[in-house]
Order: C-alpha cells, then structure tokens, then sequence
C-alpha cells in the first residue's frame, strides 16, 4: 500500500508531465500563486477566483486537485469527481462540513506542494 506522500507525488507527476498550462495571463507561474491564494482566502475562494478564469492554467490546475482530492486513496471528495465544478458543487453543498473543507484544503496544499516541485521552470515563469 502506498503512503500519502507517495499518492501526491504521483498524482503531481502525472499533471506535470501531462502538458497542462501551468501559466496564467501574463506568463506567470499559476503552481507558485495558487498556494498562496488558498493560504490567505481559503480553498473556496481561491476556486471561485479559478472559476473565472478562461484557459490560462488555473482551471487546469483545480482540475487536477479536484481529481487528486477524488482519487481512490485520498477519497475527500466523490470519486467520479473530475474538475473545479464538480468539486466546487460538493464542497458548497449539504453533504460536506467544515471538517471536509479543512481536509481538502489541507489536501490541496499538500499536494500543490509537489506539483511546484515537479513543474519545469524557465518557460515565461516567474524566476525567483
């Protein structure tokens, strides 16, 4: 059986490696923003904010943690669980508390933590 670690690397591994815009707007990283944006609103707000956007990486980046949050061994959200509205839809509705919202948002830095270390750098990305 796999730990947690190992689930949460795999599964940003594979976003990673999958080719998905991981650029917003202006050419910036969305993987180093998106941490930050979840720390200071909360995981709901910073998916409304995603909501909104149109094809420039942080749709495609809350797919991905929708889909991590829904894996088998994860299992916070729904399994048949596959984007940002299926997530939002869940996690705004009666079947979830706060305690559910605290592990997913938990959850998602975790495994945010790996994608910004899996993602390449030097592409129209922000350099530190």
């Amino acid at each position: 059986m796999k730990n947690l670690e190992q689930i949460r690397a795999a599964n940003a591994l594979a976003y990673t490696q999958g080719g998905h815009n991981t650029g917003g707007q202006q050419g910036g990283n969305v993987l180093k923003k998106v941490p930050a944006l979840i720390m200071g609103n909360g995981l709901l707000a910073a998916s409304a904010f995603a909501f909104a956007q149109k094809d420039n990486g942080w749709r495609s980046c809350f797919d991905h943690i929708a889909k991590h949050l829904a894996h088998q061994d994860i299992a916070i959200l729904p399994a048949n669980t596959a984007n940002l509205d299926q997530m939002l839809a869940f996690l705004t509705g009666p079947q979830a508390d706060s305690q559910t919202l605290k592990l997913a948002t938990d959850e998602a830095l975790a495994w945010l933590a790996f994608a910004r270390r899996f993602a390449p750098t030097g592409h129209g990305e922000d350099e530190e």
